[in-house]
């Protein structure tokens, strides 16, 4: 049935990667119905219409030494889309974040003669920058998704692209009619806390957040916490958590709506990541969280060079928003911060606005999906 159809393999590792990926499939399929994808991804490259060949569940990790003990499963997978490549020769491979591991499906692709795209290509301005060189020699071109990157890969002579960021569109808040699906009357703050997806970052985390919530609890009667874990993620751990640490449930509520918990929320506590980032676009003010395995945080410091952790601070190249990383990321310090911008409307202000001019900056005036997609055809799928 599908021998005629061009065959293009994406493949993610995460569940944000997952995310993107599923709206560059979405945009495809738009200008070609032609086209038939299998993906290494999770929920969203399924509803898209892609025939998954790996599931990222087992995948994510977050950290040198987490990978460590998942090499194993890694290798097992990265095995399998390897041998899957070999016998289904796809027409093209669009590769998505997730470079230790894409960087090999990129080789390999290459010495089949198989194009290969990166959108989303590493944060070589972050660490690493040497990984040019392998994007020069492998990548056909790469699609960025913050302004200074397409620079950068331009500069080093890289086939790059810019077309704004995908979350200006994935975020677009929905009307304000639309409510959070629990009764929130009398509830105030309501904060919803973003702990991460992977297991390891909600097993660091869970201890500092439910600390962090029976403070403000103590501070605020009336305060309410919500916890939008998307439908893919396995957040059980988290839910124990609260369980074990005899948290009521009336104090909480779980959603899957990302969109309405946090537009319904009056603070945001975000791990560092696509998430915290995502906040930024709800006109809430962000406090930036993250906690790391102590060998982890070491290597990190040592091989990142740049000065901020959350996305927003890095696009603003200031402090605009807290973070809390590593041993400053306690309960009191949770506590601090978010009491500030409860109490302080004068702070809360300035912060909201800064953290606008920044978003502004991610709206290039197209879809970046729709326009990433267009150049992804017109190079490589067209004349497939």
């Amino acid at each position: 049935m599908f021998f005629n159809m061009p065959k293009i393999l994406v493949v993610s590792g995460e569940p944000s990667g997952d995310v993107f990926a599923g709206g560059l499939i979405s945009s495809l399929k738009k200008i070609d119905k032609n086209l038939y994808f299998y993906a290494m991804g999770g929920k969203n490259c399924a509803d898209a219409g892609a025939e998954l060949i790996a599931d990222i569940k087992e995948l994510s990790v977050m950290g040198f030494t987490e990978v460590f003990f998942k090499l194993k499963t890694i290798k097992k997978v990265l095995n399998s889309v390897l041998g899957w490549i070999e016998s289904n020769k796809p027409d093209a491979v669009i590769l998505v974040d997730f470079p230790s591991f894409n960087f090999k499906i990129a080789k390999f692709a290459y010495k089949l003669n198989i194009p290969a795209v990166y959108f989303i290509p590493p944060k070589i301005w972050a660490s690493r920058y040497g990984r040019i060189n392998f994007i020069k020699k492998y990548i056909k071109f790469v699609i960025t998704i913050f302004p200074f990157e397409q620079d950068i890969y331009k500069k080093e002579g890289v086939e790059s692209y810019y077309f704004g960021n995908p979350l200006y569109v994935i975020n677009k808040v929905k009307p304000a009619e639309e409510k959070i699906k629990i009764e929130l009357a009398g509830k105030y703050p309501v904060i919803s806390f973003l702990p991460g997806s992977r297991k390891t970052e909600l097993r660091y985390h869970s201890k500092r957040i439910i600390g962090s919530i029976l403070l403000i609890k103590a501070a605020y009667k009336d305060a309410f916490f919500i916890f939008p874990f998307r439908k893919e993620i396995d957040f059980s751990y988290f839910k124990s958590a609260l369980k074990d640490n005899n948290i009521p449930t009336e104090w909480y509520a779980f959603t899957d709506s990302m969109s309405l918990a946090l537009s319904s929320s009056a603070l945001i506590v975000a791990a560092s990541g696509t998430a915290s980032l995502e906040a930024c676009f709800y006109g809430k003010p962000v406090i930036i969280v993250y906690y790391l395995n102590y060998l982890t945080y070491i290597l990190a410091k040592i091989l990142v060079k740049i000065k901020y952790a959350g996305l927003i601070n890095i696009l603003a190249n200031d402090l605009i928003v807290p973070e809390l990383i590593e041993s400053e990321f306690t309960p009191q310090n949770v506590f601090k911060e978010a009491d500030k911008f409860l109490k302080n409307e004068g702070y809360r202000k300035s912060v909201l606005s800064k953290i606008s001019a920044v978003i502004s900056m991610l709206d290039a005036g197209v879809n970046p999906f729709d326009a990433a997609a267009g150049v992804i055809y017109d190079k490589i799928l067209k004349n497939v």
